[in-house]
């Protein structure tokens, strides 16, 4: 029989840790945003005013999924609401289920969270990668439990495709504008003296000599990370201070799992740029980028030029700049992935139907997946020179509020009436 057990609190994470990290290495897709070490730093970092709900599905005595899910106040035009949604908030650009049966793990999540105590005002569901590994598997577990559901693009996020390409096509796909930029920021920075790239290398922990390079970290976190009115880290509206200590935090684990990557930019044989990224199966989300205050700006520019020239030099697919900012990321991309968001509004909820109405309002027509798409939509080509537009602003751009709701309930309680009375569902995809 498959059921659902539920944790409230942090601290009994560790009861799941083996399982959680088992089940990690069977997702696809993941990213460490997926393991329990990013949950437990985001949460306190950034939970202060929300509530924790873990859903770990099993078969019998053993776990076969997990969905972290939290519930927070957002702030909104017509006041404060629960949302229940993933735990990312701009740290990644797809997140969801943990493990390899994704159907079954999320209608039965659902299935849960439709029977639980209605401690939301709305799901969102946001970072779904419904073109990748979802496939609408987040959207029929909402309608296998009578979720009157609302799917809708999330966002739409720059990328640097670097496979099946070498750096002069990959330069020549670039406008002339751009690539005048990258010729004189080399220059600028030859003036200065040598020009060095270091990349941190994948180590095992246990190997002689293990180096997670604090050194360089203690280095990085000095540096100046505005660009204009642009703070080039990504993770929402907190402070730079707030998010340079959650990266500090994760910069130990995340080194332990293989997955930290700091690029540095030397010139004249002194540190002038700095780039911290997370990497996964398909490349790298970079989070922070920044440069010494007495660097001119073009040093970025360089700085991403060796960033480009290594990935493609190392067959690595991708990278992603477009979690820093538009301003950066935009003269560098040829590609857009698309992430969605998947939303339910109760009826009974009426500042949630309000949301939706505004939603239906503002909401693009989508291509039914399945459909002929023209080349813009299907893909890239690295050949060619594509105009990308920055990436769209998510529909209902909302920010946390700095206070939970006065009814806020920690409390956990199952509504009542028999299992008859619950939807019928079955399991899909």
């Amino acid at each position: 029989m498959i059921t659902v057990a539920e944790i409230n609190d942090i601290d009994r994470l560790d009861h799941f840790r083996l399982a959680w990290r088992a089940l990690l290495g069977k997702t696809k897709g993941a990213t460490f945003a997926h393991s329990p070490e990013w949950l437990e730093h985001y949460w306190n970092h950034f939970g202060h005013n929300q509530k924790l709900r873990i859903l770990f599905v099993t078969l019998g005595n053993k776990i076969i999924g997990i969905v972290p899910l939290v519930v927070k106040p957002v702030a909104t035009k017509i006041g404060t609401v629960r949302v229940l949604t993933y735990p990312l908030d701009g740290w990644g650009t797809f997140y969801g289920q943990i493990g390899s049966n994704p159907a079954a793990t999320m209608v039965t999540a659902m299935r849960h969270v439709h029977a639980s105590r209605r401690d939301w005002d709305l799901i969102d569901l946001r970072y779904i990668d419904q073109e990748g590994h979802d496939r609408q598997r987040t959207l029929n577990s909402f309608k296998s439990v009578g979720f009157q559901s609302n799917q809708s693009v999330w966002q739409k996020s720059p990328l640097i495709n670097t496979s099946e390409t070498n750096w002069e096509d990959y330069l020549a796909s670039r406008t002339d504008k751009t690539q005048q930029q990258i010729a004189k920021a080399d220059q600028l920075s030859r003036k200065q003296g040598p020009i060095a790239f270091y990349r941190s290398r994948l180590e095992d922990p246990s190997a002689p000599g293990w180096n997670p390079r604090w050194d360089l970290w203690a280095e990085f976190q000095r540096m100046n990370f505005l660009d204009g009115n642009q703070l080039n880290i990504a993770g929402g509206h907190f402070s730079q201070n707030k998010k340079l200590s959650f990266l500090h935090d994760i910069h130990g684990p995340a080194v332990r799992s293989g997955t930290a990557r700091i690029d540095a930019l030397f010139v004249n044989h002194s540190l002038v740029a700095c780039a911290y990224g997370l990497q996964h199966g398909t490349g790298t989300d970079y989070l922070a980028v920044g440069r010494r205050d007495t660097a001119p700006r073009e040093v970025i520019t360089t700085l991403i030029t060796r960033m480009v020239q290594q990935s493609i030099q190392d067959g690595e697919p991708s990278l992603n700049l477009g979690l820093v900012g538009n301003r950066l990321s935009g003269m560098w991309s040829n590609q857009l992935q698309t992430s969605y968001r998947c939303s339910h509004f109760p009826i009974t909820a009426p500042r949630s139907q309000l949301l939706r109405m505004n939603r239906w309002i503002q909401k693009p027509v989508l291509q039914p997946m399945g459909k002929n798409k023209s080349k813009a939509d299907a893909g890239i080509n690295v050949s060619s020179a594509p105009k990308l537009t920055p990436p769209e602003k998510p529909d209902s751009c909302i920010e946390i509020a700095n206070d939970a709701p006065q009814d806020w309930s920690g409390q956990h309680k199952v509504r009542g009436g028999s299992t008859e009375d619950r939807p019928r569902f079955r399991i899909v995809g």
